[in-house]
């Protein structure tokens, strides 16, 4: 396998301050989803998936401080087992313009940076909401294989939808779920990161694999969702046509899809239409899991999360689902999918 190995990963979500735990909730199918302090037109609470550990007043940027600070944890005793003066380049996912309240980035990006005591250093931050994962995973792609990179980056995530004046915003653009759009979506939050290394790393790393990332696809919709118009799929279609036709993820059908997608009803047209383009590429039967089932709507935050479960699922006494599609879809319009196949150690064959 020439692609990029998953070695490391961190996440945090409402459902659990760690990796362990948010995978094991999302496998037991817990959700967070309560009522908030913020009342929509119709004078009845908003409802989201909350981190409970941080107070309603916390802003959005100071959400994702905390949540991203948790996530970093699960990839810290990697970066520490660096040698001296060694940093990893950071790539990052976040929330796309114009959806909630304002995202103070240099706040965010400091707080990482000081958190990793110099371990880290920021190459690219990606805004594009759902999409931003994916944009970064295949810049850091592309880094290592070219060298840019060394042998070890970090991909991260991070998103809130959570605090108060995020869902004030997305009441007044009645986006949410209740009486008035009961097609509407849960607002979320998550954060994750995931680290990667280039196929021949130094050994001396000791890094233990355990997936392996295949190829990443980008794309935009000219008809995106904040158009409001139906769902015609061309960004969604021409990103797995990308997959397809590439050598290392179109040899064979995945075998499911993790989608970072909210509940409308708009993603699952979407979906509908750009499976029926690319069903060779598809599980059969098909085995399709959405993040908003179990997170709401996470945003950019969604894709670490959705990767971690894929690369988990044989762990979850699914061992036909080794090869899965993930992908995210954001509002705007931008579009990131990738493939990522599970590697089981000997102790999992045993």
């Amino acid at each position: 396998m020439s692609g990029a190995q998953v070695v490391g990963l961190g996440l945090c979500t409402p459902v659990g301050t760690s990796t362990h735990m948010t995978l094991a909730s999302l496998r037991a199918r817990l959700v967070r989803f309560t009522r908030t302090e913020v009342l929509d037109d119709m004078g009845e609470p908003v409802r989201a998936s909350r981190l409970s550990l941080l107070e309603s007043s916390v802003t959005r940027t100071q959400r994702m401080v905390a949540l991203a600070r948790q996530a970093l944890a699960g990839v810290w005793p990697l970066l520490e087992s660096l040698p001296p003066g060694r940093w990893v380049p950071l790539y990052l996912g976040l929330p796309e313009v114009g959806l909630g309240a304002p995202v103070e980035q240099e706040a965010l990006v400091e707080a990482l940076l000081a958190e990793t005591e110099g371990r880290l250093e920021l190459v690219q931050a990606h805004a594009s909401g759902r999409a931003a994962f994916f944009e970064a995973l295949a810049s850091a792609q592309k880094d290592l294989h070219s060298g840019r990179a060394g042998a070890l980056a970090l991909v991260g995530a991070v998103d809130s939808l959570a605090d108060g004046a995020s869902l004030e915003a997305l009441a007044r653009a009645r986006l949410h779920l209740g009486r008035r759009n009961p097609d509407g979506r849960i607002p979320g939050e998550a954060a994750g990161f995931v680290a990667l290394a280039r196929p021949g790393a130094p050994k001396s790393l000791k890094l233990e694999a355990t997936g392996v990332l295949l190829g990443t696809a980008l794309a935009v919709e000219p008809r995106p969702f904040s158009q409001r118009g139906p769902s015609l799929a061309e960004g969604l279609t021409e990103a797995l046509h990308a997959l397809r036709r590439d050598s290392a993820t179109g040899a064979r059908r995945v075998d499911a899809v993790l989608a970072c997608q909210p509940g409308d009803s708009f993603w699952g047209t979407e979906f509908s239409r750009a499976y029926l383009r690319n069903a060779s590429f598809m599980p059969e039967p098909l085995r399709v899991h959405v993040a908003g089932e179990g997170l709401g709507d996470a945003g950019a935050g969604a894709g670490p999360v959705m990767l971690g479960m894929a690369l988990h699922r044989a762990r979850w006494r699914q061992p036909v689902a080794r090869r899965t599609l993930v992908y995210g879809s954001a509002d705007c319009g931008r579009i990131g999918a990738c493939v990522v196949e599970m590697i089981r150690n000997a102790k999992e064959e045993a």
